[in-house]
């Protein structure tokens, strides 16, 4: 962001204001001893010299550049430039947040589109207009399930969830008297779905299952969801967006409530956030969705116009009374979202997706044939997969990061009985000769 100081004229006058005549009785408490002297005429450098020598300093810097196959929620995706373009220009880019009636009509708007194309992407009825991020949209829908059906307080989630989603909701549920039973992955990733079987009963009020899941496996969402649906379970979806290019969507699998982050599109990894949460749902839940939604009206004059609608006041006033303590929304990552989803459209999020899982399939089939390295199974994936390492992990990692690879995430950091596995993730960032560079020094371990 540019900066411009004040004129002598400027500093002036709001010392004036203030009752003073000049800047140093400011720092009157301030020993004189420990006062820096103030720069003559003639000291120092002039701006262009200390540009010059502060490029000349960060030259000095050096580090090693990865080819990075992290993944496990957080993914490497071009960016494109458009996004910051736009989320640069000083109306989005502040550091208050527009609450009720403040806010423009332009925020109001982004909010709207953000909404719509959230709908589009899921099929499903209402959209709001973000949380702050996937793990708290998660937690969010169980609640919902919860309100929605008082009667009902068991709720199954699958070990295959995020870990870290997995742990927001147990601490959510932590002052509930809600039961919360996990149920197990097969050895090649999948759900245990006689384990869900087991598990569901009338006391049910939801199902938690993730699309792809942290293992990078496409589960038979549809059969959990019938199988939900039977004992009169809600079925709660958290998919990586770009997933719904390539595959179905949310509606399609039999969902009710679909949430995500929405990091893989059009926001950086940024060391771990902000990102922004998506939470949508079919039409007669939407009085329990968290947060906040846009309406589309129309003023008196019949002009188009936005309006915040289905906001309890509790979520403000009396938060004992509210539906969530969330009562604003992530709205600028949103629209770094709600931009890259424009910027690819409809037939731009499907070859996207598609070029994710190809190169992902690619490096995963190349892998497979190096002896000491064997596939979980073969379920299909999306973007990520896991492999099992004849070695043990450190060292994978130590001689890939030689070559200047990061190869992947440690999966017994998570799940104690993956032993020597790593979860690899594969994006449209990487190209063939990345790709062949992993294969070949995974041939020389």
């Amino acid at each position: 962001m540019d900066f411009i100081s004040n004129q002598e004229p400027q500093n002036r006058e709001m010392l004036r204001k203030i009752g003073i005549e000049d800047v140093q009785e400011l720092f009157q408490a301030i020993p004189k001893n420990l006062r820096l002297q103030r720069p003559s005429h003639d000291d120092g450098i002039s701006e262009y010299e200390g540009v010059q020598l502060m490029e000349s300093l960060a030259a000095k810097n050096a580090f090693t550049h990865f080819d990075n196959y992290l993944g496990g929620g957080s993914y490497e995706h071009h960016v494109p430039a458009l996004v910051a373009a736009i989320c640069g220009k000083s109306e989005f880019l502040t550091a208050y947040t527009p609450y009720q009636p403040e806010a423009s009509q332009g925020m109001l708007q982004i909010i709207f589109e953000f909404q719509s194309a959230i709908c589009a992407l899921t099929g499903l009825d209402a959209s709001n207009a973000s949380l702050y991020d996937g793990a708290s949209a998660c937690a969010e829908a169980v609640l919902m399930a919860l309100r929605y059906q008082r009667e009902r307080n068991k709720i199954i989630i699958m070990r295959s969830l995020h870990p870290h989603y997995r742990a927001v909701v147990e601490q959510y549920l932590a002052s509930h008297a809600v039961e919360l039973v996990e149920v197990p992955f097969l050895s090649d990733g999948r759900i245990d779905q006689k384990a869900l079987m087991s598990a569901l009963d009338e006391k049910t009020a939801a199902v938690i299952v993730s699309y792809p899941n942290f293992l990078g496996v496409i589960d038979d969402i549809k059969e959990v969801s019938s199988q939900a649906k039977k004992c009169g379970a809600f079925t709660i979806v958290s998919a990586n967006p770009l997933a719904y290019g390539l595959y179905a969507s949310a509606k399609e699998l039999g969902a009710d409530i679909a949430v995500g982050d929405c990091q893989p599109l059009g926001l950086p990894m940024q060391y771990g956030g902000p990102y922004a949460g998506y939470l949508a749902c079919r039409q007669e839940l939407i009085r329990q969705m968290p947060g906040r939604i846009v309406g589309e009206t129309r003023d008196t004059q019949g002009r188009r116009g936005f309006v915040l609608t289905l906001q309890a006041r509790e979520q403000h006033i009396r938060r004992e009374k509210a539906t969530s303590n969330i009562c604003t929304n992530q709205a600028l990552a949103a629209l770094a979202s709600l931009i890259a989803m424009l910027w690819y459209g409809k037939q731009g999020i499907p070859k996207l997706a598609l070029t994710n899982y190809q190169r992902a399939a690619y490096l995963k089939f190349q892998l497979q044939k190096i002896p000491g390295i064997t596939s979980l199974g073969d379920s299909t994936c999306f973007n990520e997969f896991a492999m099992r390492f004849s070695r043990p992990i450190p060292e994978v990692q130590s001689f890939f990061r030689e070559q200047g690879i990061e190869p992947g995430l440690d999966l017994e950091r998570f799940y104690p009985d993956l032993k020597n596995c790593l979860l690899i993730a594969v994006t449209e960032t990487k190209s063939k000769d990345q790709l062949d560079k992993y294969i070949q020094a995974a041939k020389q371990l």
